[in-house]
């Protein structure tokens, strides 16, 4: 079986790489994730096809044009479109000529029909600003319609396009382009101080994928989703050098990977024939804030805050219709106090460790750099060469809701490269697309005292210095190369290959300086004279590895009729060391887990393994379909749906434990006053001052006392996670709105989580107790990695939008999702039960029933323009642990509840209401100056995080909240500068 795996892999392998060479042959070229397509029909005066009529669209910054010629039903399909203002001119065999300018958005398949002789509108643009004053005229003979953005109606995909105006006008809280994706329905976005993470549906934020420029962003080494996104406040890419971007809910294409959640696909800016340049600053403070609910109940002063944000961008043409650039940088430059406040404030701790109290500064630095060249040679070729950095540093991690004192911060530090080289080709009926990439990614968070010892009195105060400091490195390096076929008439037919090779690194010095923890505990003898615990690490704390990813995938979109359109793509993908697959089992843990008790969900044999059989997944084969039906033919009445299967990857961080775990010890070391077991049978060693120091505690490492490590094990034959999507929906044209409504199911499988290989025959937790297999063989305990978890997610999504467009003055768009989203087991231990199928499901952490979303920006009079981002939540889930039987693993219960509902009266729990005010004064023609004022959380809502989620039988269940997860309102200023 083995040799015909290799065999059908290696088969695979050569099929992929003579497609890659004959596509590349044929002139290489970059993902069209980030382009788009207009097709449609172009008609003769009295309805009959133009048969043969010529088809242009220029490109009105560069010039570059675009040619296709109407087949015998008089179709057309433009491929390779960059986001942009084009002029589509059809001209007939007669010669009679009809031309619309329109924009078009990136990864749209949008269409245009074309009447010639007349300047009818045809549905594709946006009939509200022609309503609202578009235009039509004859020039020279030609009628010419002058439209706004292209509206995407026969589509199969649930998905929201983010304009530049949207990005420029409406209320932000610190220029991350992501928070716009909150305007898609069914999509999350994070704004607290230490994730700016997003997520869809039931999934995890670390099954999203973003594209910037056709780049996957993917974190392949930790949980954030996005790389440089791992407990970050900063930004993912400068907002300045940001053209638009699509947020893809469901549905989307083959041509998209790793992801089994939400896809942003972005496209930056690019210098055009005229040159254009912007400058800006944002600045707001302590003194334009209100105070934290928190602080003020505390009766503490406002601590100190400030926030700059500053940034310029220039481009124009090298060599005019040729040669353009584009560069940009952004700098963000916080300053934000904490408290940092003692709990349990008894005289006594208050006497003894009142010197860590006080406000303390938080100083976070981003840095962004960006450029671009783009050369077009001539209208069949595109060049660009793009090149981005980002430098960040972060002193976090104390005061707040935590009892961390200054000297236990971290300072994150964030760097990701980029560098990109794509090559676009057009022939008379193809376009290539080629993309080479290089992305590197470090996660580097470091102690500020590295040389200083932890001490964690616990519900008091932790202080010293931060027990870890990491170093976590992604280098990918990627090509791509797409093919668009429109030879076959009705029909677009594109395929692609993706080879990516890349090298992960792992430095995890945790408790290189000992940690102690200090308990009061009188069951069993312990107070805050002597450490109950202290860990420390010793060994190789570097891992390293190297991965190879290989992706293929084919689709059409096919017009079955003028009304019907069905899309039908099939992907695979494929990666060699998705789970540590070269590892090799020492002995030592592989004779531990032969004589553990085979049970249904644990055999020795599936997790021993001898570096060669725990072979790469091949099933990974993913089907994608969808349709839409134009029930009148005028994209007034459309229904769409669609079926898909989408695998993601597990994040390798999540199974270097079996490794790590081995190479680097950090067990804990248990103390008493006398050396007795602890209640649960633990044992202990008399305290002595001299083991608070390193070398003291390595003696008791050395003469193996105690402070056995766990042994962790991954399953050799683990499935990566995959979801399987499902949506039916209507879109309806209303007078000036786009409507949308459709149901969604989502189904997701292969979750990674560790459970207990140790429990009891009768499924207690844990034969672990001295004289135990697992303590006769030198550890605590045994986890074993289980592709178990699954979750499932109904929906219902609700869009209602108007564009805005100067002409008309006004843009609106609501998003409402009604959602349940549950799961079973826990995200990565599922520990009191056996398996996750025990569990049952439950609503997942995060799972938040309603959702509404409305956006508008307005014009007013004497320049002036109103803008507002109104957020309302029924109040995300959080888990409890409840330990009032018990601590053991099978005494402790876990179970998800909803926190109260505190705003509007108590209709909602998430309250935000976000606004602007901003004018545009013209000093002279073509140059404008912009002055903004930000009213940020308007109301003041307390939209409560860190809720109360612990509970014994001498700890009632409060669910009181610890922290806000959005900032009180606070006002904020803004100047920029166009021209």
């Amino acid at each position: 079986m083995k040799t015909m795996m290799t065999a059908a892999l290696r088969a695979t392998l050569a099929t992929s790489t003579i497609l890659g060479a004959a596509t590349l042959m044929v002139a290489p070229a970059a993902a069209q994730t980030t382009t788009a397509q207009v097709r449609g029909q172009v008609r003769t005066a009295d309805g009959g096809p133009a048969t043969g009529a010529q088809i242009a669209a220029v490109n009105t910054g560069t010039n570059q044009t675009f040619r296709q010629t109407a087949d015998a039903q008089g179709s057309y399909v433009l491929g390779g479109l960059r986001p942009g203002q084009y002029r589509i001119t059809a001209t007939a065999t007669s010669g009679e000529t009809v031309t619309q300018v329109v924009v078009v958005a990136i990864g749209q398949s949008a269409t245009l029909d074309l009447t010639i002789g007349t300047a009818t509108q045809a549905g594709g643009a946006d009939t509200a600003d022609i309503a609202a004053g578009g235009s039509s005229n004859v020039e020279g003979g030609e009628i010419v319609v002058t439209g706004g953005r292209l509206v995407e109606t026969k589509t199969s995909e649930i998905a929201t396009n983010i304009s530049q105006e949207q990005i420029r006008t409406l209320p932000q809280t610190d220029r991350n382009f992501l928070s716009f994706a909150a305007l898609a329905p069914g999509v999350r976005y994070n704004d607290s101080e230490t994730d700016k993470s997003f997520s869809s549906g039931a999934s995890p934020a670390g099954q999203v994928n973003v594209f910037i420029d056709g780049v996957s962003y993917k974190n392949n080494v930790l949980d954030s989703g996005v790389a440089g996104q791992e407990d970050s406040r900063g930004n993912p890419f400068g907002q300045l050098a940001v053209g638009e971007f699509r947020v893809l809910t469901q549905n989307y294409k083959a041509e998209y990977e790793q992801a089994g959640a939400a896809i942003i696909t972005a496209t930056t800016k690019s210098g055009t024939n005229e040159f254009h340049g912007e400058a800006f600053a944002q600045y707001t403070d302590r003194n334009l804030s209100s105070t934290d609910y928190f602080v003020k109940q505390a009766g503490l002063p406002k601590p100190a805050f400030e926030r700059k944000q500053y940034g310029i961008s220039l481009g124009g043409p090298i060599i005019k219709d040729k040669l353009f650039f584009f560069a940009a940088y952004e700098g963000n430059d916080q300053n934000r106090a904490f408290n940092v406040r003692l709990q349990n404030r008894t005289p006594e701790n208050v006497a003894r460790f009142g010197q860590y109290e006080g406000a303390f500064v938080s100083p976070f630095r981003g840095d962004f750099y960006f450029g671009k060249l783009t050369f077009v040679p001539d209208d069949r070729q595109t060049f660009d060469l793009i090149v981005s950095k980002r430098v960040e540093t972060d002193i976090t991690g104390f005061g707040g809701a935590s009892t961390n004192a200054y000297s236990n911060a971290l300072n994150k530090k964030n760097n990701v490269d980029t560098y990109i080289y794509r090559w676009t080709y057009r022939g008379d009926s193809f376009i290539n697309e080629f993309n080479a990439s290089y992305l590197n990614y470090t996660y580097n968070p470091t102690s500020l005292d590295p040389n200083s010892s932890t001490f964690n009195y616990q519900g008091v105060i932790r202080f010293g210095g931060k027990e870890s400091t990491q170093r976590i490195n992604q280098s990918s390096y990627t090509l791509r190369n797409d093919l668009t076929w429109t030879g076959i008439d009705n029909h677009v037919i594109k395929g692609g290959i993706r080879f990516a090779f890349q090298d992960y690194t792992f430095l995890k010095n945790f408790f290189v300086q000992p940690f102690y923890d200090f308990r009061n505990d009188p069951t069993n003898g312990l107070d805050f004279s002597f450490p109950a615990t202290a860990q420390i690490g010793i060994g190789n704390p570097r891992i390293a590895a190297s991965n190879s990813q290989l992706g293929l995938y084919l689709q059409d979109d096919w017009d079955v009729t003028d009304k019907l359109q069905v899309n039908v793509g099939l992907r695979w993908d494929y990666e060699s060391n998705l789970f540590n697959n070269n590892y090799r089992t020492p002995d030592a843990a592989a004779a531990l887990l032969r004589q553990l008790p085979q049970t249904s969900y644990f055999n020795s044999a599936d997790y021993i393994t001898d570096g060669t059989n725990r072979p790469p997944f091949l099933g990974a084969f993913q089907p994608r379909a969808g349709f839409s039906y134009d029930f009148k033919g005028d994209q007034s009445t459309v229904l769409f749906g669609g079926y898909g299967r989408y695998y993601d990857r597990n994040v390798f961080n999540n199974t270097l434990d079996e490794q790590f775990r081995l190479q680097y010890a950090y067990g804990s070391l248990f103390f008493s006053r006398d050396g007795r077991p602890r209640a649960d049978g633990t044992p202990t060693v008399v305290w002595n001052d001299r083991y608070l120091t390193r070398d003291g505690l390595l003696s008791l490492i050395a003469n193996a006392q105690t402070g056995q490590p766990e042994l962790f094990a991954v399953k050799n034959n683990a499935r990566p996670p995959v979801t399987d999507q499902f949506t039916l929906g209507v879109r309806q044209r209303v007078g000036i709105f786009q409507a949308s409504l459709s149901g969604s199911y989502v189904a997701g499988r292969n979750g990674y989580t560790h459970l207990f290989a140790t429990r009891n025959a009768d499924g207690t937790c844990c034969n672990v107790g001295v004289g135990s297999p697992t303590r006769n063989a030198g550890f605590s305990n045994v986890l074993i990695g289980y592709d178990g978890l699954k979750t499932r997610y109904k929906a219902l999504f609700f869009t209602l939008d108007k564009t805005y467009t100067q002409s008309s003055g006004w843009g609106f768009n609501l998003a409402y999702t009604l959602s349940k989203g549950e799961q079973n087991g826990n995200d990565l231990f599922s520990l009191q039960y056996a398996t996750p199928e025990a569990y049952g499901y439950r609503p997942r952490p995060g799972d938040e029933r309603h959702r509404l979303v409305l956006s508008g920006i307005v014009d007013l009079p004497l320049g002036f323009k109103f803008s507002t981002i109104t957020t309302l939540g029924s109040g995300s889930a959080y888990q409890v642990t409840d330990e009032t039987l018990g601590s053991t693993p099978s005494q402790v219960q876990v179970y998800t509840v909803y926190p109260p509902k505190n705003c509007i009266k108590g209709i909602a729990a998430f309250c935000e209401v976000n606004m602007t005010l901003q004018n545009d004064i013209e000093i002279f023609s073509g140059h404008k100056l912009n002055v903004a004022v930000d009213l940020l959380n308007a109301f003041n809502s307390k939209n409560f995080g860190g809720f109360d989620d612990f509970t014994n039988a001498t700890d009632p269940l409060t669910q009181l909240p610890r922290e806000l997860i959005t900032l009180p309102r606070r006002v904020q200023f803004r100047v920029g500068y166009r021209f």
